[in-house]
Formats: structure tokens, sequence, C-alpha cells
């Protein structure tokens, strides 16, 4: 059964429920978008052309967070065209509770959801 990217949004205010809970959130954004525009609680930074070689099982650096199917992950780019086709890889490589947020991290922000200047200080939007 192929999902759709579309079927897979949830919007900011449940992934800060799910970053509550443990979630992984992965930040696809350019390093320039994280520099400008800043970064989210433990969020692990990967680069779209890394997502396979950092979340295939098979590959030698798969990351740690990323070995359980079935943990939860949340992808986000700058808005959920660039997250849908990360989100789109993660399924067909058989995770099962991936999800990307609706309006990506500009709707984070806007929303009022902590984040962190990409110097490391944490602000409240």
């Amino acid at each position: 059964m192929t999902v759709s990217p579309e079927d897979l949004l949830i919007d900011p205010e449940q992934a800060t429920g799910k970053l509550a809970a443990g979630a992984l959130f992965v930040d696809v954004r350019r390093p320039e978008a994280r520099a400008e525009h800043g970064l989210l609680p433990t969020a692990v930074a990967v680069e779209k052309v890394d997502v396979l070689r950092s979340f295939d099982r098979e590959s030698p650096e798969l990351l740690a967070d990323a070995a359980d199917p079935d943990r939860e992950i949340v992808v986000f780019c700058s808005s959920e065209r660039g997250s849908g086709p990360v989100v789109q890889k993660l399924a067909e490589l058989g995770y099962t509770n991936v999800t990307h947020i609706l309006g990506g991290f500009s709707a984070w922000k806007e929303q009022g959801f902590a984040t962190h200047p990409h110097d490391g200080a944490v602000t409240d939007a």
C-alpha cells in the first residue's frame, strides 16, 4: 500500500506533543535555513541527500536513534513540500510511525513553540 505524504501530515500542536513524548525529530532543512531561522530542541539534522545512508537499517551509518522501524519520527523542513519526499522515503524503508509537520518549521515557530537560535540559546518565539 502506497502512503501519500499528505496522509502523514500533523499540525504543529500535535508535533509538540510528540516531541514531549520522545519522538525523534529530524530536521532536513539546508544548513543555511537552520542558521538563519533557528533549530528545534533535540532535533537531529540530516541532509536530504543523506536520508538513505542515515535511515537504511543496513547502512553502517544508520542513526542509532533510527534503528527501531516502529520509533516515532517527525520530519520537518521549511515547509511540508520539503519534508514530504523524506517521509515517503522513510515509509518505503519500512518505518511505520513517521509524520511531518503541516507548514514545516515556519508554522512551528509562528505558533510560538520553543526554538533554539543557531547560537544554541533557547527562545520562545
